[in-house]
């Protein structure tokens, strides 16, 4: 029995969900079917035929689609496939990993992926606990700042990739408050500790400090060894809308009766004043937005930790400005919000960079567009003018239709064009495109195409790997974090970047030359530029997993 060649979802599947394994030409040998075989008796209860799938050069060899999506029989089970060749002599029988199939594949990854952030946390008395150094202020002034999650494999805490963190997983409570039961995972008080922080990287003017951090990243070493000084980077356009856009929004959520009742340690009022200061927070850094101009960050030459650099800031800007109004209806926000919209509309860019190219409503750390339309849906019965709702409608129909296509002509049904650093949180981003489209005009077909990078992202790739860390049958053990290599054991629930043809760094440069792009992946803590894991990547994989979960309303944890 050979198990290399057959690709599915190490997780399982829900019952009622589709269903496909990936086959590779290199174990077909002409085989026309594929059989579902039970994994403790091994007796075959399901056979299907083999369907081409689209040549792409990006997965390297020729695919086939084994879909059995009508099977909906609980167990665990396992895809096989005979060589044609060998059929009449029994050679070459092929398997893939097993599976379950059950209502509650999904409940330990939801709840390891979210644990991830509380591992992240920072400070609480252990690690990073002194003042920090405001970088370039005459007088050597220090800040205490405490607090947040640790962004990624380093130490650093950045204002654009926690704000993103927070709006995904605030947006996921939102699809499916149900599934964040008492007892499962406190999310709310989890975003609390972040928000905790972002406040306290606010300027007395409303500008946002841009990120803190050592001046340079440190070996692999725990997170209480990290002893060198720290210092808060000069304050960012970039940085101070995402934080007025997250607050705003943040403003909204804690005053919903539901999440009051879960953020145990605060009293009602108390977390009724928590949401207020949060609104008075935005607003502020709104009020600093409006009265500079683009404040581009680059990293001084002292600092050498992760940039998060954004020469282009209208996203964010749109972002903030959208949230705000739909956090207190004032107008001069939604007016400044498409004013900002229509111009950039009207501009013209590089295909690998749509922003730049045309309007795309998009939910990566440098392009927020997404977040801001999405929230001005949700509160478009506050808009008067209807064009605007129907126009922004559309633009997510139009964004997802590129995403279609793109997973129409993929081998593994990849939502990508381009296999970029971070490719994993990538296509969970462009899922949530997909989940709005397929809100907005019930199309199945965005549902399942989102579906299917969960599935990638699961074992439905031509490296068979489940990219969370402990999850699936082969998962990274060698993920680029620290405290995982301190420790000399992996943490638990963590996504890593993914395949990138760019080959970054050393270390995949020598080990990924000349390989298919989807196949430019290696478990190794070296490699940075494909294993390492961040805050942003996981919480849109929560929000991909919690949105699906909600189109299916499954039972309640």
């Amino acid at each position: 029995m050979k198990e290399s060649a057959i690709f599915v979802n190490q997780t399982g599947y829900l019952p009622d969900d589709s269903k496909t394994a990936f086959v590779a030409d290199s174990c077909r040998g002409g085989a026309q079917k594929f059989i579902i075989c039970d994994a403790q008796s091994g007796k075959e209860v399901f056979s299907g035929r083999l369907i081409k799938a689209p040549d792409d050069d990006s997965a390297g060899e020729q695919i086939c689609w084994a879909d059995f999506s009508s099977f909906k029989q609980c167990g665990t089970f396992f895809v096989c496939v005979r060589d044609g060749k060998n059929v009449k002599h029994g050679k070459n029988v092929y398997k893939s990993f097993a599976f379950k199939i059950g209502p509650d594949v999904y409940d330990e990854l939801l709840h390891s992926t979210l644990r991830y952030f509380t591992d992240s946390r920072c400070g609480q008395g252990v690690c990073h606990t002194g003042t920090a150094e405001v970088y370039g202020s005459s007088i050597g002034k220090c800040v205490e700042v405490q607090g947040g999650w640790h962004d990624a494999g380093d130490y650093g805490r950045y204002v654009v990739a926690g704000t993103k963190a927070v709006m995904d997983l605030l947006l996921a409570y939102k699809a499916f408050p149900e599934r964040f039961a008492s007892g499962f995972f406190n999310l709310v008080s989890e975003v609390k500790f972040e928000l905790d922080w972002l406040l306290q990287m606010q300027r007395e003017d409303g500008a946002v400090y841009h990120k803190i951090s050592c001046y340079n990243f440190c070996g692999f070493i725990r997170p209480e060894d990290e002893k060198e000084p720290l210092v808060l980077s000069p304050v960012s356009t970039a940085a101070t809308a995402d934080f007025a856009g997250c607050l705003a929004y943040a403003a909204v959520f804690f005053k919903q009766k539901d999440v009051v009742q879960k953020l145990q340690e605060l009293t009602e009022a108390e977390t009724q004043a928590f949401a207020q200061k949060l609104l008075q927070a935005a607003i502020k850094a709104q009020n600093y937005l409006f009265a500079h101009d683009d404040e581009i960050y680059l990293n001084p030459p002292e600092i050498t930790t992760g940039s998060y650099g954004d020469k282009n800031v209208s996203d964010e800007r749109y972002f903030a400005l959208c949230s705000l109004f739909a956090a207190t209806g004032d107008e001069n926000y939604l007016n400044h919000a498409m004013k900002i919209r229509q111009t950039k509309q009207n501009q013209s860019g590089q295909e690998m960079y749509p922003w730049r190219k045309d309007w795309f409503e998009s939910y990566g750390w440098a392009y927020v567009t997404g977040y801001g339309t999405e929230l001005l849906l949700q509160n478009a019965e506050k808009i008067r003018n209807k064009a605007i709702v129907e126009e922004m409608k559309n633009s997510f129909l139009k964004t997802a239709d590129k995403l279609l296509e793109n997973v129409q002509k993929s081998a593994f049904k990849y939502s990508s064009k381009f296999v970029l650093w971070g490719s994993n949180g990538c296509i969970c981003d462009m899922a949530h495109v997909l989940l709005i489209a397929h809100e907005l005009s019930d199309r199945q077909e965005y549902l399942e195409a989102a579906k299917a990078q969960l599935d990638f992202i699961l074992g439905c790739n031509p490296l068979n790997y489940c990219y969370i860390t402990g999850a699936g049958k082969k998962s990274p053990v060698k993920p680029h974090h620290r405290p995982s290599c301190a420790r000399g054991s992996v943490f638990p629930g963590m996504l890593v970047g993914g395949p990138f043809d760019g080959l970054e760094d050393a270390y995949a440069k020598e080990h990924l030359t000349g390989l298919a792009p989807l196949k430019c992946y290696v478990d190794h803590e070296a490699c940075y530029s494909t294993n390492e894991v961040a805050i942003y990547w996981n919480s849109a994989f929560v929000y991909l997993l919690t949105k699906l979960l909600a189109t299916k309303k499954t039972r309640r944890i």
